[in-house]
């Protein structure tokens, strides 16, 4: 086989993984976006539009985002933990209940005291998604921490909630709410010492109540 001959055939194989990759990028893509919510772009551009620091909240403990907290849940932190099988897990973040950045067994002792009662019926909302979460059921968005003095705002992105028939109310911590608009702002007490805590409940149409609690940040130069 001479030299030309040879470097053809190591041109159309180049060209065909590379067409190959290009195939799979494309497909890989497209599967992605089927699992995505419909309206997920559009809330991501609406929390783009809100002020900066907002990020969208998830459910503690919904593992697969069906927006309740309940035995399934259970069985597939189980299967995780057992198996390292993340099937039917889309918010692996939602499963981290002692905040330790891994999921396992004190994950499951947690969610198993939670789930004594049956269903959820007052899941905790969180910020924290360091183990990641694909946000399929997401309907709130938050700051996820603010000094004394400052601001948290509270924003829904699904249409169906509102500021005039929801609500949002301290449970802890040293601050107040106000309402702007469509947006409900925790005002966080000036008083109100570093690396507290501040928990509020929010109340929508349904019923449906959820607690979020955020972070009091410290002063600057304090710790």
């Amino acid at each position: 086989m001479n030299s030309a001959c040879r470097s053809s055939m190591r041109y159309a194989a180049t060209t065909f993984t590379a067409i190959s990759t290009l195939v799979l990028i494309l497909a890989v893509s497209q599967a992605q976006q089927r699992k995505l919510p419909p309206d997920y772009e559009k809330k991501r551009e609406a929390i783009s539009n809100f002020e900066v620091g907002v990020v969208p909240l998830f459910i503690l403990g919904d593992l697969n985002e069906d927006g309740v907290v309940d035995q399934e849940d259970l069985k597939l932190l189980r299967a995780y933990v057992a198996q390292k099988s993340s099937a039917a897990i889309s918010c692996m973040a939602a499963g981290d209940l002692d905040e330790n950045h891994t999921l396992d067994n004190k994950d499951i002792e947690v969610l198993e005291q939670i789930l004594k009662r049956g269903k959820v019926t007052a899941p905790a909302l969180s910020s924290r998604s360091r183990l990641g979460c694909d946000y399929k059921n997401f309907f709130i968005a938050a700051r996820p921490q603010a000094p004394a003095g400052g601001t948290v705002p509270i924003h829904f992105l699904d249409p169906r909630f509102n500021s005039q028939n929801s609500s949002v109310t301290i449970s802890s911590g040293q601050a107040t709410v106000s309402k702007e608009r469509d947006t409900f702002m925790v005002h966080v007490a000036g008083s109100a010492p570093g690396n507290s805590t501040v928990t509020v409940a929010v109340n929508l149409p349904g019923p449906r109540k959820y607690f979020y609690t955020f972070r009091v940040s410290p002063a600057p130069g304090t710790r």
